[in-house]
């Protein structure tokens, strides 16, 4: 009857479901789209009599990936009317000088490309060509809305509150997914060791279902929040003060 105890016992033990163990997962927003490097040139000197200057730099949310390859460009119509490429002296700026007639009619249009995410972001018709007009200013850059044209153009915020009984370390990552594909990743606030606060990227009138992972460096295993979000983009859930309270259950096989 031991004996019998025993092998139950034994048996029930295997049939646990094992934890599924990893190392490092590379989550991450992904942004890379594989376009060619355009080859946008500016005008020959003299074809143009007059110019104006745009001074731009990168929103927050593009500089992160802002590569030394980049080049902003300006087109009226089909035609590059400019061409610069990063200037890295503290700000990270492009400076661009735009060519035209005097009485342009078309509007210029300004294009972006990221040499890291392999992709042309465009801003249709941003503004009106002006002789010796200037777009932007070396203490406030021009920040054009150029991720409006990429792949995630809408975006919301979550201050999340994780409740995990783990040895937290500085390489422990907490990220959200919409499906398997990771949407943003948090960075811890002032406000608690536990109080993560995440821009979650979307796509435009996304209203997908956003689900929470948590992976513990020291473990090497992944928990799954049980609490998910819906996107909605342009809102704010949670706050440091107030944050979502979340509750995780450990990932398997």
């Amino acid at each position: 009857m031991i004996i019998g105890a025993v092998a139950t016992f034994l048996w029930g033990c295997s049939d646990e479901p094992e934890p599924k163990t990893v190392t490092n997962p590379q989550w991450q927003l992904d942004l890379v789209e594989n376009e060619s490097t355009p080859e946008w040139k500016a005008p020959e000197s003299g074809v143009y009599q007059f110019s104006m200057t745009a001074i731009i730099r990168l929103s927050d949310f593009l500089e992160k990936y802002a590569d030394s390859g980049d080049q902003v460009s300006a087109f009226i119509g089909d035609e590059c009317r400019g061409v610069a490429t990063v200037q890295n002296n503290g700000n990270k700026l492009f400076f661009l000088y735009i060519r035209g007639d005097q009485s342009e009619e078309e509007k210029v249009t300004l294009k972006y490309y990221s040499a890291k995410n392999k992709k042309t972001y465009v801003c249709e018709d941003l503004l009106v060509f002006e002789q010796n007009g200037i777009y932007g200013s070396l203490s406030e850059p021009a920040i054009p809305p150029f991720e409006d044209s990429g792949k995630y153009p809408a975006s919301m915020t979550a201050v999340a509150a994780c409740s995990l009984a783990v040895d937290r370390s500085s390489s422990d990552i907490f990220a959200a997914f919409v499906g398997n594909e990771c949407r943003g990743v948090g960075e811890l606030t002032a406000g608690g060791d536990n109080i993560y606060e995440i821009e979650i990227r979307g796509k435009e009138n996304e209203t997908s279902t956003v689900t929470f992972m948590y992976y513990s460096a020291q473990n090497s295993v992944i928990y799954q929040a049980t609490e998910t979000i819906t996107f909605k983009d342009g809102s704010t859930q949670g706050s440091t003060d107030y944050p979502i309270s979340l509750k995780f259950k450990l990932v398997t096989e």
